[in-house]
This record gives C-alpha cells, sequence and structure tokens, in this order.
C-alpha cells in the first residue's frame, strides 16, 4: 500500500515538472514584434490617409513616425490639399509587464507617456464666382503650422500579437504661418495659433 502511495506521488511530482517546461517552451514560442505598421481609420472621413510606423527601442520605449497626405477635397467651391508629419517618443509606463503580458498571454498592453512634434501644411483654393460675365476668382491660401506638446497614450495588440489597437490624447502649443487672402483662425481651423488638443487612433499589425 505504501508503495502505490510513494509511485502515485512519484508520478505526480513528474507530471508536473514535464507540464512547466512544456508551458514555458509554448511562451518563448510567441514572436515579440518590435515593429507597428498603422493606419488612422477616422482620418480617412476627413478625405486623410494617416499611416504611421512604431519601432520597439531596447530599453522598451518606442519611437513612432506619423504622416498624412490630405486628399483633393471638395466641398462646394473650396479645395483642399496638404500634408503632415510627425514623431513621437512612447516612454513605457508599464516597465517589464508589457514584455511578460506578451510572452505568457500572447497579447499585450503598452500604456505610454510621449512628447510629440508635428509639422503640417495645407493649401485651400478657393473659386469666387461673379457671375456668367466677370471671370471667376481663385483665392489661394497656404499655410504652415507646427505643434509640439505631451499627451499619453494606450496600445493594445492581440491575436498572437499581430493585430493592435492605439489611442493617443494629449495637447500642445500650436503656431501658424499664413500667406494668402483666406481667414482660417477659428480654434478648429488650420491657421488658429494657440493651445491645441492631440487626439489619436491608429488600428494596424505587429511584425
Amino acid at each position: 500500500m505504501n508503495t502505490k502511495k510513494v509511485l502515485s506521488v512519484f508520478f505526480t511530482v513528474l507530471l508536473i515538472q514535464t507540464a512547466f517546461p512544456q508551458e514555458a517552451e509554448k511562451a518563448k514560442s510567441v514572436d515579440r514584434r518590435n515593429n507597428y505598421f498603422y493606419i488612422g481609420p477616422i482620418d480617412l472621413f476627413f478625405s486623410t490617409l494617416q499611416l504611421g510606423y512604431e519601432r520597439r527601442l531596447k530599453n522598451n520605449n518606442t519611437f513612432a513616425l506619423l504622416g498624412g497626405f490630405k486628399l483633393s477635397q471638395k466641398n462646394g467651391i473650396v479645395e483642399r490639399i496638404g500634408g503632415n508629419g510627425e514623431l513621437q517618443y512612447r516612454i513605457n509606463l508599464l516597465y517589464n509587464k508589457e514584455a511578460l503580458n506578451k510572452l505568457m498571454k500572447n497579447y499585450s498592453t503598452f500604456a505610454y507617456f510621449a512628447p510629440f512634434f508635428m509639422y503640417r501644411y495645407e493649401e485651400v483654393n478657393e473659386t469666387i464666382y461673379y457671375g456668367p460675365v466677370s471671370p471667376d476668382q481663385i483665392n489661394k491660401t497656404m499655410v504652415n503650422s507646427a505643434i509640439g506638446g505631451l499627451g499619453f497614450g494606450f496600445r493594445l495588440t492581440a491575436v498572437e500579437n499581430r493585430f493592435s489597437l492605439n489611442a493617443f490624447v494629449g495637447g500642445g502649443l500650436k503656431l501658424s504661418d499664413t500667406n494668402g487672402m483666406g481667414n482660417f483662425t477659428a480654434f478648429n481651423e488650420i491657421a488658429y495659433t494657440g493651445i491645441a488638443p492631440r487626439l489619436e487612433f491608429h488600428m494596424g499589425i505587429a511584425f
């Protein structure tokens, strides 16, 4: 009887010791992603194609390069064309927990604090119609603007660490330089100068 108990305990310990290496090996098989490619789905509704690339650094922080192109947007008699570029340095607020989640659960969370700088150019062509006799007049306004500030973000990577969602909220000081006849200095316009919010939402893949 004692022999059966000893054998039972022995095989139980053997099974436990065998199971843990298998789980560890399974965890190691989950690749750690160092690169992320994004697209801004909400920006598409504003006729803008916004793309982004993020790279993990050795200190578990990341840097992100974002850029977009405003397509020829015709709103009645106004046509807008432009582009933007942005740089962020994302400081990891979860330290090693982010890497542990990626290895053990096949998904990862990344909360970060990020200083950012963004440059934007936009050209507005406004056509003024004088009637069938007089020629039309086109007023062209070119706006260069820059914004620098701080913000917080959160990235969730799931589905074997392949699919990513990223949200960023922040604000900073915006400076604008206008060349032309248009007046676009309202808070929600491109030539506004002052404290401005910065909101971003991206989705993409990790590789």
